[in-house]
């Protein structure tokens, strides 16, 4: 009896010591600056020198940390990753213009993370120059700019061209979040009338793809472009839309938004398609037919543009006065994916902390002045800006009345 007790006691050790050994990840470790590929790469100081190599030595399920510095490489993403950037301003993945996509997810079973990065530069004849996707990628405080597909036609030839930031195929899944699309093309030469088509110059979807406190600004799709900003559609395509802001986008059937798409608390220029609305859009024009509660139409949201506002991606500022201030949904705003949205794309407060209403339309959370300072901050004793009263029975005071002080109280 007692040596099958110890034989059962045995075999659950060994049992537990393998499934410890699988579940195991790893994290793996890159600067561009001061790594080599000769190195282990299992901490920051013995870093690998590129994302590739990283990704050549890590297995399923692990992570990789890349410092700030321009990696000139093209990726190709065939396992479950997390890749972390140290800040979109940064860190930057940039295609140097060579054929091909910058990133490529080129299965249908990977997972990838891709966060705090700058992904740019990419060039292809075909379609995607940024990111093509294939499986299920979530991107978030990163920025995807820059990137161009062309293609010559010939005359008298039909011709099709996709996706200048991000390429998501059937059957992928693609997360956006905090992020900004901006800057990509989509271009066919030489084209005859009628014979081109150009699709989705910032993202082409005809997956799955969710959408929340980014913005889509100054892409292009031409000739005869269709969705300049944002292209949703194909034989199974679908788009949720949730405090996005797609303005700035070149001339094009639905500049903003062409196809299949459903929004909320977002603003955005010109639709095509079968854009439907959740409530509380603003359009400044009449294109995409908002008539559910909250919605605004022909009203122009006084955007400012597109520019480093804080946080770690550009955005697009509203001023006080917007339409679109406080008139989101009032009972709260979400990511689509039935999370409160806390913060704006740059990680201010949202709702603003002054705000009594709902959270603003789009990706920018306004911040309101405020109305006196908190105790512990800085202040400037002879300043309208007067230090926040102290519980009773204090009283509080900037620590110089000639100068600049610290809020106290006594």
């Amino acid at each position: 009896m007692k040596d099958k007790l110890l034989t059962c006691v045995l075999f659950a050790a060994v049992f537990l010591a393998l499934g410890s050994t699988a579940l195991a990840t790893t994290t793996w470790y890159v600067n561009g600056v001061s790594g080599s590929n000769s190195n282990t790469c299992t901490s920051s100081t013995t870093a690998c020198k590129t994302v590739g190599h990283a990704i050549s030595l890590a297995a399923s399920g692990d992570s990789i940390r890349v410092a700030a510095a321009t990696y000139k490489e093209r990726l190709i993403i065939g396992i479950s990753l997390k890749i972390f950037g140290s800040g979109a301003k940064t860190t930057i993945l940039d295609g140097s213009g060579s054929i091909g996509p910058v990133v490529v997810i080129s299965g249908a079973t990977p997972h990838v993370t891709l966060s705090g990065v700058t992904i740019t530069n990419g060039y292809s004849f075909v379609d995607g120059a940024g990111i093509v996707n294939n499986g299920v990628l979530m991107l978030v405080r990163s920025a995807v700019t820059g990137n161009r597909t062309q293609f010559p036609c010939q005359p008298a030839t039909h011709c099709y061209l996709r996706g200048g930031g991000i390429l998501n195929r059937a059957g992928a899944s693609l997360t956006i979040g905090n992020s900004t699309v901006s800057g990509n093309h989509v271009v066919i030469t030489g084209c005859s009338m009628f014979y081109c088509a150009t699709t989705g110059g910032g993202i082409y979807n005809v997956g799955t793809l969710v959408l929340y406190n980014s913005t889509i600004s100054g892409n292009f799709a031409s000739p005869t472009g269709y969705g300049s900003g944002l292209y949703s559609g194909g034989s199974g395509g679908t788009a949720i839309i949730r405090n996005g802001t797609l303005s700035g986008n070149g001339s094009a059937v639905g500049a903003g938004v062409y196809g299949t798409a459903t929004l909320e608390n977002s603003i955005v220029t010109n639709c095509g398609g079968s854009v439907t609305s959740n409530g509380y859009n603003l359009s400044s024009d009449d294109t995409c037919n908002f008539t559910n509660t909250g919605d605004l139409k022909n009203t122009d949201p006084l955007l400012g543009p597109l520019q480093y506002n804080g946080g770690p991606t550009q955005t697009m500022a509203l001023p006080s006065g917007s339409p679109a201030l406080d008139a989101g949904n009032p009972s709260g705003c979400t990511d689509g994916l039935g999370h409160l949205l806390k913060t704006d794309q740059r990680g201010k407060p949202r709702p603003d902390t002054e705000d009594t209403r709902g959270c603003d339309i789009g990706a920018y959370e306004f911040q309101s002045a405020p109305s006196c300072i908190p105790i512990g901050e800085s202040c400037y004793g002879p300043g309208p800006l007067k230090c926040c009263p102290a519980p009773f029975p204090h009283h509080s005071f900037c620590s110089s009345s000639t100068g600049f002080g610290t809020c106290l109280m006594n």
